[in-house]
């Protein structure tokens, strides 16, 4: 996916309903708004924690499946799974009880999982070798395209002479 593609893409918003929450995927299980405190089930651990509201929004984390996160960084589904399995990248959070994945257990990343995933990726050289040592892979997005992707910051481009596409400024919501 070129750059103009990825940047016209909608944003990924990630999981509605699940939440990282200290490490932990957490499930909203009832707000008292009027308290201000709200219970979490803890999916991993298999419990309902209560916290105040204020808490869970400055600690919680959005959640993005697998096939999310490889839209965010440009990759398929089934090249996240290998790279898992090699041992590249750290492997999913499974949401069951002590994090452990298996057949048709749903698993997800936290949006800093995300982001250390998109620079591992934009470490490795795509290709054969180059002669020189040096990697070149112009297929992973930059850090600032993946945070306006997961909707988190705007990013505005104009358009050279020759076609490309250059970044103005970034700003942050």
């Amino acid at each position: 996916m070129d750059r103009e593609a990825y940047n016209s893409a909608p944003i990924i918003s990630g999981n509605k309903r699940v939440f990282f929450l200290n490490g932990s995927l957490v499930r909203k299980h009832h707000v008292s708004k009027s308290n201000g405190i709200m219970s979490v089930y803890n999916i991993n651990e298999d419990r309902i924690e209560s916290c105040l509201i204020s808490d869970f929004k400055k600690n919680s984390e959005k959640a993005y499946s697998v096939k999310d996160t490889s839209l965010l960084v440009s990759r398929h589904q089934k090249h996240i799974y290998r790279l898992v399995t090699n041992g590249v990248l750290p492997p999913p959070v499974a949401a069951s009880v002590g994090a452990e994945r298996g057949w048709r257990i749903r698993a997800y990343y936290s949006a800093s999982m995300v982001k250390e995933i998109r620079d591992i990726l934009a470490s490795q050289h795509r290709g054969r070798p180059r002669k020189d040592g040096l990697i070149s892979n112009s297929t992973v997005p930059t850090s600032q395209e993946l945070t306006r992707r997961m909707g988190e910051g705007i990013l505005t481009y104009t358009r050279t002479e020759d076609g490309n596409f250059v970044p103005l400024w970034t700003e942050s919501i």
